[in-house]
């Protein structure tokens, strides 16, 4: 109380931030960062090859033939919903045989979820996985797809 009567404490229900609690960076008071989706894609395929277990690179159709050849189709296929600050992730992969493929999804979720948020700040609030091959190692040291 001051001389005068009145209450002075501090008013200390006051956000000193004017942004929303929920960001993680990506809107600040100096600007705007945008993901785009196929950003998030990258990453989260990329995330997915890093996981032991994974078929990594089958190459089929001409791919097969020459080796020079890119094929994407191949490689684990990733489609994203970004969201703010979150996003949602359907994933495509192939698991090498015998590797137990509830272990190695479990894996590659965790792995994109980490990685999602340490490159982009992105929290990923859904990984769905499918896995669409089983790729076994062929005793000449070839992969086939089963």
């Amino acid at each position: 109380m001051s001389s005068t009567g009145q209450d002075v404490t501090a008013d200390t229900t006051r956000d000193v931030n004017p942004l929303p609690a929920s960001t993680t960076g990506l809107l600040t008071p100096r600007g705007e960062t945008t993901i785009a989706p196929l950003v998030v894609e990258k990453i989260a395929s990329k995330a997915a090859t890093e996981v032991d277990g994974v078929g990594g690179v089958v190459r089929t159709g001409l791919g097969g033939l020459l080796p020079w050849v890119a094929d994407d189709s191949s490689s684990p296929q990733a489609a994203a919903d970004v969201h703010q600050d979150t996003v949602a992730v359907d994933l495509t992969v192939t698991v090498r045989y015998p590797e137990p493929v509830r272990s190695v999804t479990g894996n590659v979720r965790d792995r994109v979820i980490e990685r999602l948020a340490a490159l982009t700040g992105l929290i990923a609030t859904e990984v769905n996985i499918v896995v669409d091959e089983l790729v076994v190692e062929r005793r000449d040291g070839r992969r086939r797809v089963e």
